[in-house]
């Protein structure tokens, strides 16, 4: 298991995510989400029905354990978080290597700021901003 972290070049949520049939290395994100407005009166709490968080990593050395967190921002309380999973990184640096997880039935108790982050050997290495409205 790799102590050295992968670069995170890109840590995008979005509704979905499909993998070409032909060929694996393509991916193709469906609904890229950065802010959810509730559609409920009253609007919270929310649950958000899935999620899905794509990565793209590089200077990948040997498999690691990952896992995906839900915070909210202003208390570091986490609302989600995923199973922590053994990925297969392989050994080339250079190599850039897509891992998705899939998020279901988040509830967020109120609107504000809340972080996407990615969790690599116990250690966050990327974050990204979800807005709830």
């Amino acid at each position: 298991m790799s102590v050295i972290p992968p670069v995170v070049r890109y840590l995008i949520v979005c509704d979905d995510m499909q993998v070409d049939a032909v060929n694996s290395r393509r991916q193709s994100l469906i609904g890229v989400v950065s802010a959810i407005r509730s559609p409920h009166n009253p609007p919270y709490p929310v649950t958000h029905p899935e999620l899905c968080v794509y990565l793209q990593v590089t200077e990948c050395r040997g498999s690691a354990k990952g896992r995906i967190h839900v915070t909210h921002a202003d208390s570091d309380r986490v609302l989600f978080r995923t199973k922590t999973r053994s990925i297969p990184f392989g050994n080339d640096p250079l190599e850039i290597v897509a891992v998705s997880f899939r998020i279901r039935g988040v509830t967020f108790d109120e609107p504000g700021l809340y972080w996407v982050q990615f969790w690599y050997n116990e250690q966050m290495i990327a974050q990204q901003p979800l807005l709830l409205r």
